[in-house]
């Protein structure tokens, strides 16, 4: 072998190492998000034999959610690291950026949210049932399109992309599509 074919390994993984790590919290991301929302489901039901009612209360899942939407938040701009290494795209870079942005509101709203109610309780039901649906609604629908745009936008260099990144756009496509509808929303956390 010549040398710049040895010194073009080394660089590949090398280029592959910076990014193993992105990967493997991927991959703790995809564990973490349906725990998330199981242990938000055991937090509502011990809070409601705790209080009798189902006043909201902050709990571990909060905590869960937070780490979460740093990870994801830290996956992204490695994402955008690697489209610029890789591919030398900067297509979806304010896309991004606007993710990111949606992910730490969504993530500080659902806090607000929380703690506004868990201190105005005992508010009505439907009070409470329309301003959480509202909140999911509008929510799931940012996302939606976020999702869509950036699919869109990897479209253009498809051809590029190996089998693993084609197949995340399609991916990210169909959650997109998903979350927009909001009735159809929960189907899109199988695809997350």
């Amino acid at each position: 072998m010549s040398e710049g074919v040895l010194r073009s390994e080394e660089a590949q993984g090398m280029q592959s190492n910076r990014y193993a790590v992105a990967g493997w919290l991927a991959l703790a991301q995809a564990i973490l998000f349906p725990v998330a929302i199981g242990v938000d489901i055991v937090q509502g039901l011990i809070g409601a034999s705790i209080f009798g009612t189902t006043r909201p209360i902050f709990g571990p899942s909060d905590l869960l959610f937070l780490i979460y939407t740093g990870i994801w938040i830290y996956t992204l701009v490695k994402f955008r690291s690697f489209l610029h290494e890789r591919y030398d795209f900067h297509g979806i870079d304010v896309l991004i950026t606007f993710v990111i942005a949606w992910g730490i509101l969504y993530a500080f709203g659902n806090l607000l949210f929380t703690g506004v109610f868990m201190l105005a309780w005992p508010v009505s039901r439907e009070l409470y049932a329309i301003v959480a649906i509202s909140f999911l609604a509008v929510s799931m629908i940012t996302a939606g399109i976020l999702d869509i745009l950036i699919a869109v936008n990897l479209l253009r260099i498809k051809e590029h992309l190996g089998d693993f990144l084609r197949a995340f756009v399609y991916l990210t496509l169909a959650t997109g599509i998903l979350e927009a509808t909001v009735f159809l929303s929960p189907l899109a956390l199988l695809l997350v």
